[in-house]
C-alpha cells in the first residue's frame, strides 16, 4: 500500500487534501491534526474524506479504491 498511499507526492492517489479552518499542521502535535481531513482531491474530482463519496463535480458517486497488490 505504501507506494500508493500515506503521503502526497507524484504517482500517489491524492492530489491535495483540505483541512477544516483553524488546523495548522505547522504548529504543535502533527499526528492528531493530520487525521482531521475534510476532502481529498484527485484528478479534478473532490471526495468527502470520511466516506469517499464524491462531492464535486458529481455528487453521490462512491470512490472505489484500486486493488493494491492484487494476486
Amino acid at each position: 500500500m505504501f507506494p500508493s498511499l500515506g503521503s502526497l507526492s507524484k504517482g500517489k492517489l491524492g492530489d491535495f487534501l483540505v483541512y477544516p479552518p483553524g488546523v495548522d499542521l505547522l504548529d504543535g502535535e502533527i499526528s492528531e491534526k493530520t487525521r482531521q481531513i475534510l476532502f481529498v482531491a484527485r484528478g479534478g474530482r473532490i471526495w468527502d474524506a470520511e466516506t469517499m463519496v464524491e462531492v464535486w463535480p458529481a455528487k453521490g458517486k462512491k470512490q472505489t479504491i484500486p486493488v493494491i497488490n492484487a494476486e
